[in-house]
């Protein structure tokens, strides 16, 4: 599996789960300011211990700060505060606590690596390094240099798990925002659509009627003639208008189908969809555009899902198709989660699957949602419950 597929099953749950562990790890890595402290009370009693101790908890407490603001994607100007005032300390630490503050040495490199932007926090990071290595030079240079490497790798790896969370989060909303952007275009086409048609024909009725208005009593068969022009006009409008809906609402399975796996998947969630039968009659195929349109809808709306199945059973002359997606959002309401399963938009596709002889059923199972679409599987059958229907009424 490519990198790409990796990263179209990034849902809202990887996005916690990356966030929780860099949080984890970020915090729990500031476990080692122990070591020092406990060889700073033992062995500078008094005021350099006590100065010691001060800077050590600043150091560790700047960290904490920028990392867990990091991990939260949250930043500002403050954080430069932080930032400049956590160089201060690192540059007094050697100082007063001696080369055992050297096992925090991955704080500072961090903290710019996860602060700062582009260039500005590489630049940063090996600065702060350096810098913390060449303050810490003693008499045992193998191990200022052993502990300068193991900063630098522990950093690296706090910084890259901080980065990396805070990039599937970016890439989360960015695929939110796509999925709107598409609603909206579609919108925006249907609206531009109806302007089209009716812009024209309804200036032009305005025009000729307010010119009606001005023909005198007595030219009463002139009068007439602009009337039934008029009319006529209004009654093209009305046509074109319905065509316009006509095309909207008709809409291709296929096509549905290619534009609800897109959506989907620009949100971050993994499709699986069956191939549906070639049987199935131009009704029952609107019919479960609808339905599939309106699963998508509810998978968007009111849950957090990762992954989305479109499976297909043939039962003799039936087709069941069913729809399901986990990440179901618990609902706290007593009512909540009827409404969640049995909203309005899924009452309306019981009666539209009504009207082809289908219908639909919908359960919640251990997070998981499914939708069941239960239609006649061949054109005869689809007609002839139809003309049932039709003789009923």
């Amino acid at each position: 599996m490519g990198t790409a597929e990796r990263l179209t099953g990034v849902g809202p749950g990887t996005v916690r789960l990356a966030r929780i562990a860099a949080a984890v790890f970020t915090v729990g890595m500031a476990i080692f300011a122990v070591l020092p402290l406990a060889e700073v009370l033992g062995r500078f009693p008094g005021v350099r211990g006590a100065l010691a101790v001060l800077l050590l908890t600043g150091l560790t407490g700047g960290y904490l700060w920028l990392g867990v603001r990091a991990v939260l994607g949250r930043g500002g100007r403050p954080d430069l505060v932080v930032l400049g005032a956590m160089t201060a300390v690192a540059v007094a630490l050697p100082f007063a606590a001696g080369p055992s503050w050297l096992s925090l040495g991955f704080m500072l490199p961090y903290a710019y690596a996860v602060t700062l932007r582009g260039r500005a926090a590489w630049a940063g990071f090996f600065a702060a390094l350096i810098l913390e290595v060449g303050l810490s030079a003693g008499p045992n240079p193998s191990w200022v240099m052993f502990s300068g490497l193991q900063s630098l790798l522990t950093a690296a790896a706090l910084a890259g798990l901080t980065i990396f969370a805070t990039l599937l989060s970016e890439l989360q909303r960015t695929r939110e925002e796509l999925a709107r952007l598409a609603i909206t275009e579609e919108r925006l086409r249907f609206a531009r659509e109806l302007h089209d048609v009716l812009g024209h024909n309804l200036s032009v009725i305005a025009m000729r009627t307010e010119l009606s208005m001005r023909i005198p009593a007595d030219q009463r068969p002139k009068l007439n003639r602009e009337l039934t022009e008029i009319h006529d006009i209004a009654r093209r409008s009305l046509h074109d208008v319905r065509a316009v809906v006509k095309g909207y609402r008709e809409m291709s399975l296929e096509k549905e189908l290619s534009g609800v796996r897109k959506v989907l998947e620009s949100a971050g969630v993994k499709c699986d969809f069956a191939a549906l039968p070639v049987t199935l009659s131009a009704e029952v195929r609107v019919a479960l555009a609808w339905a599939i349109r309106e699963a998508a809808t509810n998978l968007l709306r009111h849950s957090d899902a990762t992954v989305c199945l479109l499976d297909v059973e043939e039962d003799g002359d039936r087709i069941r198709v069913t729809v399901s997606n986990d990440g179901v959002r618990p609902s706290p309401p007593a009512n909540a989660a009827d409404a969640a399963v049995g909203g309005s938009g899924l009452a309306g596709l019981d009666e539209r699957l009504a009207q082809v002889g289908g219908n639909c059923d919908r359960h919640l199972e251990d997070g998981w949602f499914t939708l069941s679409l239960d239609v006649p599987g061949r054109p005869t059958a689809a007609a002839a419950l139809t003309s049932a229907t039709g003789d009923r009424k």
